[in-house]
């Protein structure tokens, strides 16, 4: 792992036999990949078979990537700052989900996430629209900034 986090690069092979390792772990461990700075296609898909996978330091994805993460159960992508919507619809089926890095999302990226089942974690907004809001608050729990969460819990209170 301390190479990986090193280095920020990940061959395909090391990826397998990290979720590998994972599998055969007797307790859930995450898979911290912060270090990860970029993933290809054939990465995302070997760690997409981890239950729970951190990769902080991943700063874009592409569609084809983002649909190898379905399967994961708590998925941490801080490092994002703006997804597609073809994305925002692949994550709707994550559990525990943060995308702390982004700062704004579209009115279609609202309504996917929301679909988010436990927990959902959009620290970085710093503006979001009525839509938005109106999509966010059926959010199970939704962490998000002080200041938009006054107008998630107006819409909170309308369902």
């Amino acid at each position: 792992m301390k190479e990986v986090n090193a280095h920020g690069t990940l061959t395909v092979r090391q990826a397998e036999i990290i979720v590998q390792n994972q599998e055969q772990s007797p307790q859930d461990q995450p898979l911290y990949l912060n270090g990860l700075t970029s993933i290809n296609d054939a990465q995302a898909e070997s760690l997409g078979k981890s239950p729970w996978l951190l990769l902080n330091g991943l700063t874009s994805m592409t569609d084809i990537q983002a649909k190898s993460f379905t399967k994961v159960v708590e998925l941490h992508l801080n490092g994002l700052t703006s997804i597609t919507n073809a994305q925002a619809k692949c994550f709707t089926e994550i559990k525990l989900l943060q995308l702390n890095g982004l700062s704004s999302i579209s009115d279609e990226q609202a309504e996917s996430l929301s679909k988010v089942e436990n927990y959902l974690t959009l620290n970085g907004l710093t503006s979001i629209t009525d839509q938005q809001a109106a999509s966010l608050s059926k959010v199970y729990d939704l962490e998000i900034s002080e200041t938009l969460q006054s107008l998630i819990d107006k819409y909170k209170q309308q369902q």
